[in-house]
């Protein structure tokens, strides 16, 4: 009697701990970057750690398309095979503003070494870092062209002189903020681009402006990573303004909508919408209601009926066949019964 009572218990206790295992499994996942690694420092950055590393911390330390490098005590990043300082990191708005290294080293020219455009970046988010248009975070990036012109250009005062960095063909120098191809003059060729911070006056600036905007850097974000870490592959989110707490936008897990897009939500909502799928073909098919192409309704509408009717069918006939057997092992009985009584009495 005790049997059943304790199965059931065995059997709840096996189920508690497979969650509490996927659960814990999700979170070491999830954090273990996290609580396992010290950060790191170098120079004006103290606190290195994830999704960023540092260079010779311990493997599994941060991402690999993450890792920054202590030169002279100051931090650089490889963006796009650019070198570019770290500046600032914002772990709260998941923020970090980069700087090109060659501005802020080339203290006689202060000219960019890498190029670098808005159009580098994909519009998916699939690189490492990108533009935060997440939120609102108040920040902005324009993008410097520098042209080498074979003559002077008077009637454009965007068009402001580097008189520092020469041109090797004789010409003259300019750096424009926001160029645009209708906006380059007859005589003149891009030789680098890279971004910068806005400034409040892009028609009225002095090259002081436009090295003072490429030294203060660009925001840059990997939200991207903390959404896919948080929501799952494939599932958008966002900073909610007022808590700052990442939201995930509704997505489908087998055709059920949900706020809640994570790895265990998954692994939990595929099996059980499965069976509800299941469910509501095998109602379909009792109520002859239409169904969907689903294959769990499919299932239930069409290929679950038939098990159960073949099953109950064989079961009937299994009886069946064990009656008429034990009837004619009894009748059979009978009659030797009988025979062996005449025998005897002979």
């Amino acid at each position: 009697m005790s049997l059943l009572p304790s199965c059931f218990r065995c059997s709840q206790s096996v189920v508690v701990s497979v969650v509490i295992i996927l659960v814990l499994f999700h979170q070491t996942c999830s954090a273990k970057h996290r609580r396992s690694c010290p950060s790191s420092s170098c120079g004006e950055i103290l606190d290195i750690k994830y999704p960023f590393r540092l260079k010779g911390d311990p493997r599994g330390c941060g991402l690999p398309g993450y890792e920054f490098d202590c030169v002279n005590n100051r931090t650089l990043v490889t963006l796009f095979s650019g070198k570019y300082y770290v500046k600032e990191i914002n772990y709260n708005m998941y923020e970090i503003r980069l700087s090109e290294a060659g501005v802020l080293e080339e203290t006689s020219c202060s000219f960019p070494r890498y190029f670098l455009s808005g159009t580098n970046f994909s519009a998916n988010g699939a690189d490492p870092l990108t533009f935060p248009d997440y939120w609102s975070h108040g920040y902005c990036s324009a993008e410097v062209g520098f042209l080498n012109c074979s003559n002077r250009v008077s009637d454009d005062p965007r068009y402001v002189e580097v008189k520092a960095c020469g041109s090797d063909s004789g010409g003259v120098i300019y750096a424009v903020l926001d160029l645009t191809a209708k906006d380059t003059k007859v005589g003149c060729r891009l030789k680098m681009a890279t971004l910068a911070n806005c400034t409040d006056n892009k028609n009225n600036v002095s090259y002081a402006d436009i090295l003072k905007s490429m030294e203060e850097g660009i925001w840059l974000s990997w939200f991207p990573v903390v959404c896919r870490d948080y929501c799952g592959n494939g599932v958008s989110c966002f900073l909610n303004d007022t808590t700052k707490q990442i939201q995930c936008d509704t997505c489908q897990i087998y055709n059920h909508p949900t706020h809640n897009c994570g790895i265990l939500s998954r692994i939990i909502g595929y099996p059980t919408g499965f069976v509800k799928s299941i469910i509501k073909g095998l109602f379909n098919r009792i109520t002859n209601a239409e169904g969907s192409n689903d294959v769990g309704e499919l299932i239930g509408q069409y290929i679950l009926p038939i098990l159960i009717a073949t099953r109950y069918l064989f079961g009937f006939s299994l009886f069946l066949w064990i009656f008429i057997h034990k009837w004619r092992r009894r009748h059979f009985s009978v009659y030797e019964n009988i025979e062996n009584f005449l025998l005897d009495n002979i």
